[in-house]
């Protein structure tokens, strides 16, 4: 059989480490990798706990990649879906969904697309927290040339992303977080860059969305604890991509 394409897609639906009040890495939770020839795979997994500061009830991850005769193009899929998140009782949410497509054209630039990824019942230190993801602004603008050419000419769009923007490349590589914000965050939470701060616990990192002309990759939850618990956790991560292979 002649390679036709090479797939990649993962997902991982928790991973982290701690640094105190002991030294571990907490093995990642549901991750599941495409083979290269494409397919598809699945992991889960169920009551997870990790000491006493992270929980979830279920989690699982899918990736498929596949041909597909009617769009005369190769996908990808990569998803994972995390329910009844609890972190340390200060972060819950009932359905935390990560998901990338991708589309691979053979005679045109690759899509990417962050459609359906979303935070259900979001609560942080016992307020709910609604955030409009951006992945709109994504979808419309798929592929590497449009995302940049709306950047290069549409002020709106390019407002947006401005806003958005954590960091970007020389070579136009964006690290942007698709949450929209509520001008007001309840009770004593703070904005810190791209995240919320929680006095005595930590910063939230929401829905951090990392793009280039090759690859899309989106993390929907990062941690970066601060009190007497310190380390990392993240929550709902995928990603795709996918080439050719030499020529033969």
């Amino acid at each position: 059989m002649k390679i036709q394409f090479l797939y990649h897609a993962e997902a991982v639906a928790v991973a982290g480490s701690i640094t105190l009040p002991v030294h571990e890495a907490m093995p990642a939770q549901a991750s599941v990798a495409l083979p290269i020839l494409g397919g598809q795979a699945s992991a889960s997994a169920e009551n997870f706990r990790h000491r006493n500061y992270l929980k979830f009830d279920r989690a699982e991850s899918h990736v498929v990649g596949s041909y597909s005769e009617k769009d005369k193009a190769h996908g990808t899929l990569a998803s994972t879906t995390i329910e009844g998140l609890n972190i340390m009782d200060v972060v819950t949410c009932d359905r935390i969904v990560a998901r990338i497509t991708t589309k691979h054209p053979g005679d045109g630039d690759a899509a990417f697309i962050p459609l359906g990824s979303r935070f259900e019942n979001l609560r942080i230190a016992g307020h709910r927290v609604e955030i409009d993801l951006a992945t709109d602004l994504f979808a419309e603008h798929d592929t590497w040339a449009k995302l940049n050419h709306a950047h290069r000419n549409k002020p709106a769009v390019k407002a947006e992303l401005d806003r958005l923007a954590v960091a970007r490349g020389k070579d136009g590589r964006m690290h942007v977080t698709l949450a929209r914000f509520p001008e007001q965050l309840p009770g004593r939470l703070l904005r810190n860059g791209h995240g919320i701060y929680v006095p005595h616990f930590g910063t939230v990192y929401l829905a951090e969305y990392f793009a280039a002309q090759s690859t899309h990759r989106l993390l929907m939850m990062r941690i970066e604890l601060g009190c007497a618990v310190e380390g990392y956790y993240g929550i709902g991560g995928s990603d795709g991509n996918g080439s050719a292979p030499p020529l033969q």
